[in-house]
């Protein structure tokens, strides 16, 4: 696909500099008859379409490239909207049916967690992507379910069943989860706590709690009509990372939830993007 676009674009620009060889020729033949010509004589210099030379009409060759172009567009979205589909598919998982997306392998990072000191999360939402730092070195990387609602964006208020969205920190390690293993996140953030403030979702005490929170790096209120307790979390039986099922968590795989213990701790930054 590289090689024909690459094609297209020098045959382009292959045509593009004939017009502007076939402009500078007709410069030049101009330049030359003034410069014949005597000076007593200049007035009197007559050009005729010949001096000029004659004008190539490209339009109809430009036109089948850019053909072309809009063809090879076509058919790459089509290659890429079937490859999407080829990676989504219904499966009924635990008694109730799912829109699943491919999952990576599970690996190991590629630093032991005593190597890597300065740990930090990634979750891309729309590739279902999580994905572990060593600084700005990736490390490892997993793929995630989110809340069932997330595809209408970042959660807003309790009970909505979307992943926010935003900048947080691990501030709770929970070992007897309902969901195997989970790391609590310091949702509602402080963009999340002035939004809730200015729309009336919340009251001014309450966010000068989630503030105060924020600043000491605890754990903000839970339970404010922003909602709360979003977690990364392990399975609910066999729901795991390759579905869309929670409130608004960040589910894995158990095994990766094994792995994620191991690298995190409080304070461990976690964002999440659109």
């Amino acid at each position: 696909m590289k090689n024909r676009k690459n094609a297209v674009s020098k045959f382009r620009f292959a045509l593009l500099t004939a017009i502007c060889a076939i402009s500078v020729t007709s410069a030049a033949v101009l330049s030359q008859a003034v410069f014949r010509a005597d000076d007593d004589q200049a007035t009197d210099a007559v050009f005729s379409e010949q001096n000029v030379g004659e004008t190539v009409d490209l339009t109809d060759a430009i036109a089948e490239v850019e053909k072309q172009e809009e063809a090879e567009q076509k058919k790459a979205a089509e290659a890429a909207a079937a490859e999407k589909a080829k990676q989504t598919q219904v499966q009924e998982i635990d008694g109730a049916k799912f829109t699943v997306h491919q999952e990576l392998p599970i690996v190991e990072p590629s630093l032991t967690p005593e190597q890597a000191q300065d740990v930090s999360i990634v979750v891309h939402k729309a590739d279902h992507l999580l994905t572990v730092y060593n600084g700005e070195s990736v490390i490892a990387q997993y793929s995630v379910g989110l809340g069932s609602a997330s595809a209408e964006g970042a959660k807003e208020k309790e009970g909505d069943k979307r992943t926010p969205e935003g900048e947080y920190y691990i501030c709770v390690l929970n070992n007897q989860s309902r969901f195997y293993l989970s790391l609590g996140l310091s949702y509602p953030n402080a963009n999340d706590a002035a939004r809730g403030l200015k729309s009336g979702l919340i009251t001014q005490q309450q966010y000068d709690s989630i503030m105060a929170s924020l600043a000491a790096g605890e754990q903000p209120d839970w339970y404010t009509p922003l909602g709360g307790q979003i977690m990364v979390h392990g399975q609910k039986g066999n729901l795991g990372g390759q579905t869309d099922w929670t409130t608004g968590c960040v589910a894995v795989n158990n095994k990766v939830m094994d792995i994620l213990w191991k690298y995190c701790k409080v304070g461990t930054k976690v964002t999440i993007l659109p």
